[in-house]
């Protein structure tokens, strides 16, 4: 049985920043002709206890028109030595959320900014549905209730 979600501590440890230590994560979603995709995000950042947050420099294309149609994403994540999990992989529902677009954009590594200085793009927010990951303790899993 999973554990509820709760995506504080060691999972933020290993999310936010990861980029700045070379561990980039990759959203994966179902692009408009139909083939999965994947897209390395440098600005994936823990938005709540059950959400993840990302910049799309693009506010009308891409993934941001993808998840518009076809909204369930995964991200996964993979870190050899890390302050937090080493492996995480997450389903969810992703969305954009113009409402969390200053929150989102000052959380995100300045190297991220630097690549839209004049915030052309939207913040995207993800609730997460589960996340499976092997930490310090072993493998583990959360599911949203429900």
């Amino acid at each position: 049985m999973a554990d509820p979600i709760d995506l504080t501590g060691d999972i933020t440890a290993g999310v936010d920043g990861a980029a700045l230590r070379g561990s980039t994560l990759v959203v994966g979603y179902v692009a408009d002709d139909g083939f999965p995709s994947l897209s390395f995000r440098g600005s994936v950042q823990v938005y709540s206890k059950d959400q993840l947050a990302f910049w799309s420099r693009s506010s009308s294309e891409g993934l941001v028109k993808a998840i518009a149609d076809r909204p369930k994403v995964s991200l996964l994540f993979y870190e050899s030595d890390g302050p937090g999990p080493r492996y995480l992989s997450f389903q969810g529902h992703a969305r954009v959320d113009p409402s969390a677009n200053e929150t989102v954009y000052n959380a995100m590594i300045e190297g991220e900014r630097a690549h839209d200085e004049e915030r052309k793009g939207v913040a995207v927010i993800i609730d997460v549905d589960s996340v499976r990951g092997f930490g310090a303790n072993g493998p583990f899993q959360m599911a949203r209730a429900g």
